[in-house]
């Protein structure tokens, strides 16, 4: 009984002393005073890799296509449904109201988006671009 208690604590104690030594992501302070510090960085810095397109292209381009448009917002047809237009063509857009992160567009300042095609409504013949994120330019 003895061995198998004597062996708990030295199993315990080892253990503690194999955690104590683990450096955890959150310890990482840079040597500052107290607290937790937050040192991650930002993710990738690219921006999108989708091809800027017209609408024109836009309206015969395949479900799920990734596209770039540059244009402007020319009316509000819904909560989140919106006339875009870039001289070639109009095409509906959906933009969701925690993409505008404060920014104002009217209708006479150009817009780029960046968003994906779709067409898998049940009217075939309407076509509309989910947006991921749009700028000023």
């Amino acid at each position: 009984m003895k061995k198998i208690v004597l062996a708990a604590i030295v199993a315990l104690s080892l253990s503690t002393v194999a955690f104590a030594g683990h450096k955890h992501h959150y310890d990482n302070c840079n040597g500052c005073q107290s607290g937790y510090q937050n040192t991650y960085q930002g993710g990738f810095q690219g921006g999108f890799q989708s091809p800027q397109i017209t609408v024109k292209q836009a309206l015969s381009a395949k479900d799920n296509t990734m596209v770039t448009l540059v244009g402007t917002l020319t009316q509000q047809i819904g909560k989140d449904s919106y006339i875009f237009s870039d001289g070639t063509g109009e095409i509906k857009v959906e933009i969701n109201k925690r993409l505008w992160n404060g920014l104002s567009i009217t209708p006479k300042d150009k817009v780029r988006i960046y968003g994906k095609v779709d067409n898998e409504t049940f009217d075939f013949d309407r076509i509309e671009i989910d947006v991921i994120s749009i700028e000023k330019i």
